[in-house]
């Protein structure tokens, strides 16, 4: 996913948990917490991003510093909707983590500084500042075999060469202009968190190995001394990199801590399956939506999440499923388009659902407004200016403003519990039998439970009905409201045959209202005698 400043990141875990931000350290991206990501997101909602200029982040515009990295967080958190998170932070992180609690103490609920310096002695702010000037001469490769014994255990590096290998690459992907100026903050930014005034108030956990050679034991428990009430642990035989060669025990004491410091009511456990049968009771219309590629290549989906939002201003929104194959197109695209199917379009919705490729040569369409594909025939079209996009859970609403639209002729396709139908059969069918001889209409009107019911001289009951010829409802309504009685209908309730008397009954379901007139009675179910029905 993309924030507004370009700020690559995801989101995992239950909505509604609270929220934990993982921040990774220097010249690396968010692909070191996927060790750690799984285990905090079943209780946690978990939110793992790239520093701007690492990973697919851009870099920032300006020099880097700690406040403008704790920004960046800030900013992450408003466009999440968040107003409040837990930070996470390794190494540079942790420094992020710290300078971010000081800018933004109410939105801080609690603190995990993994692996992170502190005040260095001269002889090891000697070492690292000659590390950045390496750095800003040679580029990430010039420092990055140094870091890795510095970083993993021996036995660790000679046993896992392809985790090895992996890291490796992350630094090596680092620009060599940009990465030494996050290596300048590394260096000298401490100054910036040490003795904060006002200090830090918030739980948090100070974390690092026993062989952790640059951010030591030492530098943990300075930390610490500096936060009231903050913990301390000594991760035993491990280095700077404990989260990748020891992610149990890294996880385990995170899990810890978050429990205890964020208490939160326990969740139910929803099945998804089951979820997702229930959601699908809710009748819907079906769409495609419609965009272009950066390249100018047409993408388009079924989609049958949609709805209109304002009017003033012209809003609607969609959602995009997160592993929609055209997702990632659909969030850099300035506009989209929506298209709302008829009932003679069931092709088009399963074509575009469909994972054929070159859709659009398989359909009719034309460019709409900034060039939006829209579908010829669809009932409705619009184009739209992509407002904003919010993330929910496994899906992106998308929001969109609308700068163009038109509308078609004719009944809409609709959805339910997984199949297509038409809006337009139930009055085709209605049509069709009370055009048949001695077609009789009716209705089973209730009042608090009670069914109205006419009664013959004889006692027999019957349900309302129809005059004759050219029985409707509408002339059921009719006669009921000449007999101070106001109906209103719900939905068609059945049709069927009556062998006996050789007619066809279309019965509707509704609610009556009204103080019942001669030779009529409301009659309870329960109470009902059935031998007198007619």
């Amino acid at each position: 996913m993309i924030a507004p400043d370009g700020t690559i990141y995801g989101l995992h875990g239950p909505q509604g948990a609270p929220l934990v931000v993982l921040i990774h350290g220097l010249g690396l991206n968010r692909a070191v917490w996927d060790l750690t990501l799984p285990a905090l997101a079943r209780r946690y909602r978990v939110l793992a991003y790239d520093i701007c200029g690492h990973g697919q982040t851009p870099a920032p515009r300006q020099v880097p510093d700690l406040a403008l990295l704790a920004a960046q967080v800030a900013a992450l958190l408003d466009h999440v909707g968040a107003q409040k998170a837990t930070l996470v932070g390794f190494s540079l992180g942790g420094m992020i983590a710290r300078r971010f609690a000081q800018d933004y103490p109410d939105r801080t609920a609690a603190l995990a500084i993994l692996h992170s310096p502190h005040l260095r002695t001269p002889q090891a702010q000697a070492a690292i500042l000659a590390r950045v000037e390496q750095a800003r001469a040679e580029g990430p490769a010039s420092t990055v075999e140094a870091a890795l014994p510095r970083w993993f255990t021996d036995d660790f590096r000679q046993s896992n060469p392809a985790m090895i290998d992996k890291v490796r690459g992350w630094v090596l992907a680092n620009d060599r202009t940009t990465y030494p100026l996050f290596y300048a903050i590394l260096a000298t930014g401490v100054a910036e968190i040490v003795a904060p005034a006002p200090p830090v108030t918030c739980p948090t956990l100070v974390m690092t190995g026993d062989q952790d050679f640059g951010n030591g034991p030492e530098m943990t428990r300075a930390i610490a001394a500096e936060i009231a009430g903050a913990e301390t642990l000594i991760l035993p035989g491990l280095r700077h990199m404990a989260l990748i060669e020891d992610p149990a025990l890294t996880n385990a004491t995170l899990l810890t801590f978050l429990d205890r410091a964020l208490p939160q009511d326990a969740l139910p456990v929803i099945e998804p399956r089951r979820l997702r049968d229930a959601f699908g009771r809710f009748a819907t219309g079906v769409t495609v939506l419609t965009a272009r590629q950066e390249d100018g290549t047409p993408r388009g989906f079924t989609a049958n999440s949609f709805t209109s939002v304002s009017l003033d201003p012209p809003l609607l929104l969609a959602c995009l499923a997160k592993t929609a194959h055209s997702c990632e197109t659909f969030l850099r695209a300035g506009h989209f388009g929506v298209n709302i199917l008829g009932q003679d379009q069931q092709a088009i919705s399963a074509l575009f659902a469909s994972r054929t490729p070159d859709k659009f040569s398989q359909c009719r369409w034309h460019d709409g407004q900034a060039q939006v594909p829209v579908l010829d025939g669809a009932l409705a079209q619009f184009v739209c200016r992509q407002e904003r996009t919010v993330d929910a859970g496994d899906h992106i609403v998308l929001i969109g403003r609308v700068v163009d639209f038109a509308t078609g002729e004719g009944a809409p396709l609709g959805y339910y519990l997984g199949r297509y139908f038409s809006v337009e059969a139930d009055a085709q069918l209605v049509q069709a039998v009370a055009a048949t001889s001695g077609a009789r209409v009716g209705a089973v009107l209730l009042q608090d439970g009670a069914v109205l019911m006419e009664v013959a001289a004889d006692g027999g009951l019957s349900l309302p009905q129809s005059p004759q010829p050219a029985p409707s409802m509408e002339r059921l309504r009719f006669r009921l409201a000449a007999l101070g009685l106001h109906a209103e209908v719900e939905f068609l309730y059945a049709v069927f045959e009556d062998r006996g008397s050789a007619s066809h009954c279309i019965y509707y379901r509704g609610q009556v209202s009204g103080t019942v007139p001669p030779g009529m009675r409301y009659c309870a179910l329960a109470d009902l005698d059935w031998s007198a029905m007619r």
